[in-house]
């Protein structure tokens, strides 16, 4: 049983039914139809960062109101800032890691695994069952150590619709290479062409007749310095990759924030004050 402490217990916490059969159909079809023309490869799948600009048509969801309830029944409060970060995946590998950005100077300011008010939560939505495994797994409490190898491991079991909200400090990977995957990884690496190697294992896929695997992530926060200090790190991120209009949220997406009681970036908005 999922209680309301479980977030800052364990590191997670689990919204079973929160987005109906059509809503999950409906962001399936908006992944499918943008993976493909546009993508990046990674761990031999797709990937699209900055989802919540590059992917209009999953504005929606960041302001779904069962999702910002449960958000803020894990918090304790209302007031919820969204920091602009999201990522969509399909049939994506993964590993062990924490959703901090430590290899890029780290999106969490000083010492974030002692402070009380790094609120960053990620919510993860898996738009398809994983009753048994190949969903998200954990390390439980470890958003607590810098560790990689901290805390028991528990895989989460959960079903189209159900929301994961974790704390991004928390150790996590999604699905795991298998044999086949490892030599796949092989060839790609002596071949050096990644997109290449997506395609192969997506061939490979079509062939064994499996469904494709969609994901989507995003981050919250609650006002303070953590989520300014979150903010501005996503803001600079955004500038790097040097994009038009890359930086800003749709501008129905602001609307839809502002009516739903959300806080976001300001340098994020394209008609704020210069």
């Amino acid at each position: 049983m999922i209680c309301q402490n479980d977030i800052e217990r364990n590191g997670f916490a689990i919204g079973r039914n929160l987005l109906s059969p059509d809503e999950i159909a409906r962001l399936r079809r908006a992944l499918v139809t943008h993976f493909q023309h546009s993508w990046q490869p990674e761990g031999l799948g797709k990937h699209q960062p900055n989802a919540a600009v590059e992917i209009p048509a999953l504005s929606w969801v960041f302001t779904h109101p069962p999702i910002l309830a449960f958000l803020r029944e894990q918090y304790g409060r209302p007031d919820l800032v969204f920091t602009g970060n999201c990522d969509a995946h399909m049939n994506m590998l993964s590993w062990w890691h924490k959703d901090t950005s430590d290899n890029r100077g780290g999106s969490l300011p000083g010492d974030y695994f002692s402070r009380e008010d790094c609120n960053l939560y990620r919510v993860g939505i898996y738009l398809q069952d994983h009753p048994v495994r190949d969903g998200l797994t954990v390390r439980l409490g470890s958003h607590r150590s810098r560790s990689l190898a901290t805390g028991d491991i528990e895989t989460l079991l959960t079903r189209a619709g159900d929301v994961i909200v974790f704390d991004s400090r928390l150790t996590h990977a999604g699905q795991f290479a298998n044999s086949l995957h490892r030599l796949i990884l092989r060839a790609g690496s002596m071949l050096r062409c990644a997109a290449l190697i997506t395609r192969m294992r997506a061939t490979i896929k079509r062939l064994a007749s499996g469904p494709d695997k969609l994901s989507i992530f995003c981050t919250y926060g609650t006002p303070g310095p953590a989520s300014d200090y979150y903010c501005a790190f996503e803001y600079a991120a955004k500038k790097e990759r040097n994009v038009a209009g890359a930086t800003y949220l749709p501008a129905a997406l602001i609307a839809d924030l502002r009516r739903s009681g959300v806080d976001f970036c300001p340098a994020m908005d394209p008609f704020r004050p210069k």
